[in-house]
């Protein structure tokens, strides 16, 4: 099976690369993420570059789209 991209919504609009562009951030940023302290897979984006857990509460600041630890 291939793997779906993320182009919901925008059509043909906008041209090709920003679609593109738009598909690597919205898939980045909709992937699972292990939690650095509890390791379950439960961090989310709270605001642009704040991530929290949701089983522990633990909460860090990485970059807008991904956590870099």
């Amino acid at each position: 099976m291939a793997k779906k991209k993320s182009l919901k919504g925008l059509g043909t609009r906008y041209g090709i690369k920003i679609r593109k562009q738009y598909t690597k951030i919205h898939l980045q940023l909709k992937q699972r993420r292990a939690c650095p302290e509890c390791g379950a897979m439960r961090v989310r984006r709270v605001a642009v570059g704040i991530w929290s857990c949701k089983k522990c509460g633990y909460t860090v600041a990485g970059t807008a789209y991904n956590v870099e630890l």
